[in-house]
């Protein structure tokens, strides 16, 4: 039987290998949007309603090297399996050559047995080189 921290450590290793797994399948950013020379997210993370318990944090895509994958966990420390994927909104924003777009997403998990209630939005600004260069 393995200790609690054991199970921990086995389950974090199979989640990395997945997210591994799908960033392959993705590929890379700039295959996507040969373009785009730069990519900030503005993230916040609130649960509906609420100003209260609030995550905010920038994220710079080191756009060279990034795959095209946009997930993020969810912070909230009771939620099971939880986070956000907002890989196709931000692919499509970067495809349509936007420099600001917005949008949110609802967290996959769950907190207890009940889903959980966490949204993010984010706000992302990209930069892309002229068709031309």
């Amino acid at each position: 039987m393995y200790s609690a921290n054991r199970r921990r450590n086995i389950e974090r290793e199979e989640r990395m290998l997945l997210r591994e797994k799908r960033e392959q399948a993705a590929g890379k950013l700039l295959q996507k949007v040969p373009q785009l020379t730069s990519l900030n997210l503005e993230i916040r993370e609130t649960r509906p309603n609420s100003a209260m318990n609030e995550t905010q944090y920038i994220r710079r895509v080191v756009v060279e090297h990034a795959h095209a994958l946009f997930e993020m966990p969810c912070s909230y420390s009771s939620c099971d399996n939880g986070g956000y994927d907002v890989t196709q909104e931000i692919l499509r924003g970067l495809a349509s050559r936007t420099a600001r777009f917005e949008g949110e997403c609802a967290c996959r998990g769950s907190c207890g047995g009940e889903c959980c209630s966490r949204v993010l939005r984010y706000v992302a600004t990209a930069t892309y080189r002229s068709p031309e260069a």
